[in-house]
């Protein structure tokens, strides 16, 4: 069973925290919490399916309305979040249109527009992030009680964030007090030994304003194939602390500071290729601490940025019966970024330039040397409004990133948003991207007995630079009716993949890092928003990718399937204080390449498509309290080798909210 107390999310880390939210209750007084109860589901629901007046900042930078942005973003709302039910970021956009989120060993990563996770550039407030695993960052360590809101934006985004955005960019809204008094948090209790306790607390008052929130996660993990000792997915338990805090001093200055501490530790067990058994053990801590300090005067406004992240990972491997196999690996990154942006409005241009530099440090037995980076980037882009009616957006950018290893990487970037009419939005866009080879691909020396293969990095690779193509139509006949359909284009030159290195002698598979080919993604995706009747909302989605090599052999990338179907459903009566949320896709098949017969030759394996459905039903039973259930991949979809999917699983539950 899953029991919820909150409001908006955050965490305490106690075991009574149902008991102790009743007890507040009790002590604020029924009165207030019954005048709660009227608004306790957020806003009444409306009509309108296209969030147009949401505010979005990815995209150019810069805060803009979302039915303003000339660049097109989606947005996921906390009212979205809250009615998932989503525990972590990664069950949040699993079920996303047009973004596939496959499980592996080193986590979650998201693919944009048919590329793998690490062409996704993750921010956390603007800010990068540490922490890639095997170009991985996991999504689920993001706990979902910290998001404010989610914003994505599909195509190349290196000409404002440099390396890495390729495929496009996910940034995560921290969530921060807008209420004189936030009380939050939440414990619930699910299959596999799910755990997740959180809360948390605010406060917005005249001048500054203040946000804690903590929580604690945990599992059992689960095994699709009892036939063996290897189990599919790892155990875990994570606990996560995180501030978000403003000062407001006056004469347009003010001061915002963000904290957050993750510590998650897993355990599995894997089967070696001789038939050895090994304990995993993964303990990954990760600490990020922000400085935004932000000046306006007049139209002018002048944000800067100072930020530290660091990531350490300790990796164990203990062979039963045995120690010769053993491995121990301790890895340790550093990240230190500051930045400088200035907006300013002249007449009919909204002009944007900013500079930020890097540094960057890795450390582990992984690697054959110390990794050590630095990065400058300047940038530049011209908002300019040729014509108001109908509406005409011309968005030029270019970056120059100077990177101590890689020289110097030019990535423009030009967009055209045109209104023909006002229920209609055509955008066009070009621009380059880049990604630099990561100190994994650069020095990494790592054997893993229990597979049975070594990787080695190369410090000869090159950058991999891409061009994008990418064209969109919006059409909104009605405020019940929201329909767009998207095409994009990207070639990549320079890809970085393993090759496998014939063998001079016995010994494990040899694989080394190159630059072995050229590479296209293209496809279109479409998804239509509906809202026949108030309260209820239906979203479709559908995307059709082709993403192959071009150079050195012409094959599917692997993992990454050719079709994908996205739905859901939400129905609110908040006069009843009711509402039902389905979410549910379907996933074609995936090609992947293994050496199965030992002759040095990958042959390709297709897994087959699989659907995957939850469901979640709520209702208000007063004095802030709402009692829910939850069903998960209601279809039992998943296998041990290819889909490492979480069995079906039931859970209910209570949530409550004061703000």
């Amino acid at each position: 069973m899953r029991v919820r107390c909150s409001g908006t999310r955050g965490g305490w880390i106690v075991a009574g925290l149902p008991l102790a939210c009743l007890t507040l209750a009790v002590w604020l007084g029924p009165a207030r919490l019954q005048a709660q109860d009227a608004t306790a589901d957020g806003p009444p629901p409306t009509d309108d399916v296209h969030q147009v007046e949401a505010v979005v900042v990815t995209g150019s930078r810069t805060e803009r309305p979302l039915g303003e942005a000339p660049v097109a973003t989606e947005v996921i709302s906390r009212e979205q979040i809250a009615e998932s039910g989503a525990r972590d970021l990664a069950e949040l956009l699993e079920d996303r249109a047009g973004l596939y989120l496959p499980r592996t060993v080193t986590g979650a990563g998201p693919q944009l527009q048919g590329l793998p996770s690490d062409y996704t550039l993750i921010l956390v407030d603007g800010v990068r992030v540490p922490g890639r695993v095997n170009g991985v960052i996991d999504l689920g360590r993001f706990a979902s009680e910290n998001i404010e809101r989610v914003e994505i934006v599909r195509g190349a985004g290196s000409a404002l964030y440099g390396s890495d955005a390729i495929a496009g960019v996910i940034n995560i809204i921290t969530r921060k007090a807008d209420r004189p008094l936030e009380l939050t948090g939440s414990a619930s209790l699910g299959p596999y030994g799910r755990m997740d306790v959180t809360g948390g607390v605010g406060t917005e008052q005249r001048g500054w304003s203040a946000r804690v929130s903590g929580g604690r996660h945990a599992s059992d993990g689960y095994d699709l194939n009892p036939s063996d000792a290897a189990t599919t997915q790892s155990a875990f338990e994570q606990y996560d602390v995180a501030q978000r805090s403003e000062i407001i001093a006056g004469h347009g200055f003010k001061i915002g500071s963000t904290t957050e501490y993750v510590r998650r530790d897993r355990q599995g067990v894997d089967l070696g290729a001789g038939g050895a058994v090994f304990d995993r053990n993964n303990l990954t801590q990760t600490v990020q601490v922000g400085l935004t300090p932000e000046l306006r005067f007049g139209e002018n406004k002048l944000a800067l940025r100072g930020s530290y992240g660091a990531f350490r990972d300790e990796f164990e491997l203990d062979q039963r019966l045995s120690d010769a196999l053993d491995e121990r690996q301790d890895t340790r990154e550093q990240l230190v970024q500051l930045g400088a942006q200035l907006d300013t409005l002249l007449a009919t241009h909204l002009l944007t330039a900013g500079a930020e530099g890097s540094f960057e440090t890795l450390s582990t037995e992984r690697l054959n040397a110390r990794g050590e980076r630095s990065r400058l980037g300047l940038y530049a882009q011209d908002e300019w409004t040729l014509l108001e009616g109908p509406l005409l957006v011309f968005l030029p950018g270019v970056r120059l990133d100077v990177d101590s290893q890689f020289g110097v990487a030019p990535t423009p970037r030009a967009a055209l948003r045109f209104d023909p009419v006002e229920e209609v939005t055509l955008r066009a866009s070009y621009g380059w991207g880049f990604k630099a080879p990561d100190f994994r691909e650069l020095y990494l020396l790592f054997e893993n007995p229990s597979a049975g293969y070594l990787v080695e990095g190369n410090t000869e690779l090159s950058p991999e630079r891409s061009q994008n193509i990418g064209a969109s139509v919006e059409v909104r006949p009605h405020r019940s009716v929201w329909l767009s359909l998207q095409g994009f284009y990207n070639f990549l030159e320079d890809r970085i993949d393993t090759v496998l290195t014939p063998a001079t002698d016995v010994g494990p598979q040899r694989f080394r890092y190159r630059n072995v080919s050229s590479a296209i993604s293209r496809g279109v995706m479409a998804s239509l928003s509906v809202s026949p009747l108030a309260g209820l909302k239906l979203d479709l989605g559908y995307e059709l990718t082709d993403a192959r090599t071009t150079g050195g052999g012409d094959r599917r990338l692997s993992g990454l399937p050719a079709q994908r179907a996205t739905a859901g459903l939400r129905y609110r009566a908040p006069s009843i204080g009711f509402e039902t949320t389905w979410r549910g896709s379907f996933v074609g098949t995936r090609p992947f390449y293994q050496d199965v017969d030992g002759d040095g030759d990958e042959e390709q394996r297709d897994a087959y498509g699989y659907a995957s459905v939850d469901v979640r039903v709520a209702q208000r039973i007063g004095y802030g309290f709402t009692s829910y259930l939850m069903g998960e991949n209601l279809f039992d979809a998943g296998d041990a080798e290819f889909l490492a999917l979480q069995p079906r699983t039931f859970s209910g539950g209570l949530e409550f909210r004061y703000e």
